[in-house]
């Protein structure tokens, strides 16, 4: 039977959750975003068929998007940050059972996310009097929602529980997630292939298109979004339809294999020690007698320990030529005239893709190795000042993007017109200086929080770029002018600025304490 010392862990976690100001201060944000957009669609009602209908749909965005964004950081990391910090011993002496540690870590978090949701509901009523959407499919949109946020905390504990460490519990859920959401249609388009060729009957294409039609229909993605979604003009589906229920049905099993697998995974508590990237994977002989210490230490040390080092990046350029070829020839069986062209823009807009993934997770965590394993202060001792030991660290994270950088350059080689024609887009157009500036800025916004968040300064630094965006877009319409893109460039430059001092003066505090 489940006892008190079950809860104890969750009482606490709520007691001090309601006690900090930052938790009321979200949700009041979040409630005024709300309002905002409301307003924003009122003012410009004339250019909205369905106003209350798509403004409505965009506060479901906002909610589809931030969920994703918490369940790689917030709900990934719930047992892994007690592994990390190695307390999960003095938890389980204080009597607390692998329940209540469960309970105690997760069930807040997904309070707050419950809580973030419920706030919104009666602002979200108001989009009924714009018209275009009912009372019923508001209801069933947060149902949607509700129960996938039971399914990422679900999944985000059976994730920290089997992993020691919170980046790899991080890594995993987003290749759940993408798998969940990219899997379905890549494997359709597998089976697709094999029924042209006739490898397969067109009756096997048919069972496995309904398979993936389940796997897909237990996101919101498909129960929201979809021409027959809760979104959907004239929805009269039921509340708990089949994606909230299969989500409730799974974050109760990952739950139940969390509990399950609690104590063996916990049994014994290891000392997490730094990440030493793949040179961990090989012999001291190989990694220390053939990568000798650069002139520049502080650049070596980051480039080995922090990105892998020379064998991460063979691997990965490795990777990119095997994934870049088998592209190449799926597009040459699929065109016959401009292959030349379109090979060399797929190489170059993979690698970019690539390039504007892999520059935030790497400075998201240039500095978190330092001040979690409280090297910092050691490496301020150096007769150098804080904006040196910055720039070589940046330096010594450089020369992981050579793999990207080199395809690239082989597609711009292929495709010599596409590559003049992005950048002018990109520089000589207001939409691609402001897209430039947007991004720079969420650069400083990832690199500041990781200073202060023990988790999740990636998404968070995403979530505070992404979210004004929407509502810069949404306010101007999908192209706005000139004169209107001024005003976030400006802002963006600013802010950049701003962060650049603000993360010096935090790294000169946190390296005196």
């Amino acid at each position: 039977m489940l006892g008190r010392q079950t809860f104890a862990l969750v009482e606490r976690s709520l007691r001090v959750d309601t006690r900090l100001k930052r938790t009321h201060f979200v949700r009041l944000a979040f409630a005024g975003l709300i309002l905002l957009l409301l307003a924003q669609v009122q003012i410009g009602i004339n250019r909205y068929s369905t106003p209350g209908r798509d403004v409505f749909e965009n506060i479901c965005w906002l909610n589809f998007f931030l969920l994703n964004l918490a369940g790689l950081s917030f709900f990934s990391t719930a047992i892994t940050e007690e592994k990390e910090e190695m307390t999960l011993g003095l938890l389980r002496m204080a009597g607390i059972g692998p329940l209540g540690v469960l309970l105690g870590k997760v069930s807040p978090r997904l309070i707050s996310a419950v809580l973030l949701l419920s706030v919104q509901l009666p602002f979200t009523f108001l989009a009924i009097t714009l018209g275009g959407v009912n009372t019923h499919q508001i209801l069933a949109a947060y149902v949607a929602l509700l129960t996938f946020a039971v399914m990422l905390a679900g999944l985000g504990a059976f994730v920290s529980t089997i992993c020691e460490r919170s980046n790899v519990a991080v890594s995993i859920t987003t290749g759940v997630l993408a798998a969940l959401y990219v899997g379905p249609h890549l494997v359709h388009k597998l089976f697709e292939g094999l029924e042209r060729k006739e490898w397969i009957l067109p009756e096997t294409l048919r069972r496995v298109d309904s398979m993936l039609a389940y796997v897909e229909g237990s996101t919101p993605w498909i129960s929201l979004f979809s021409e027959r979604g809760v979104l959907s003009t004239n929805f009269a589906g039921p509340l708990l339809g089949y994606q909230p229920v299969v989500d409730l049905v799974a974050g109760t099993c990952f739950l139940g294999l969390a509990w399950a697998m609690f104590d063996v995974c916990t049994r014994n508590e290891i000392r997490v020690a730094p990440a030493r990237g793949l040179m961990a994977l090989f012999s001291k002989r190989i990694t220390a007698g053939g990568n000798r210490v650069w002139t520049n230490a502080l650049a070596w040390k980051d480039f080995n320990f922090l990105t892998g080092g020379t064998i991460a990046a063979s691997i990965k350029l490795v990777s990119y030529i095997i994934l870049m070829g088998s592209m190449a020839v799926l597009i040459a069986r699929e065109l016959r005239s401009d292959l030349k062209d379109s090979i060399g823009a797929t190489l170059m807009l993979s690698m970019l893709t690539a390039l504007l993934v892999e520059i935030p997770i790497y400075l998201s965590r240039i500095f978190r190795e330092e001040l979690r394993w409280q090297t910092w202060p050691d490496l301020v001792l150096l007769p150098h000042s804080i904006g040196w030991l910055v720039r070589n660290k940046l330096l010594g994270i450089l020369p992981t993007f050579i793999p990207a950088a080199l395809v690239f350059l082989c597609g711009a080689i292929l495709s010599p017109g596409f590559l003049q024609d992005t950048l002018r887009k990109s520089f000589l157009e207001a939409q691609g200086w402001y897209l430039i500036s947007q991004y720079v800025l969420g650069l400083h916004l990832v690199v500041l929080l990781s200073l202060g968040v023990k988790w999740g300064a990636l998404p968070f630094g995403i979530a505070l770029v992404v979210i004004p965006n929407a509502i810069f877009i949404a306010a101007c319409g999908l192209r706005p002018t000139l004169l209107q893109y001024v005003i976030p460039i400006t802002l963006a430059v600013v802010i950049s600025g701003v962060c650049q001092k603000l993360m010096i003066d935090k790294l000169r505090n946190l390296a005196s304490i």
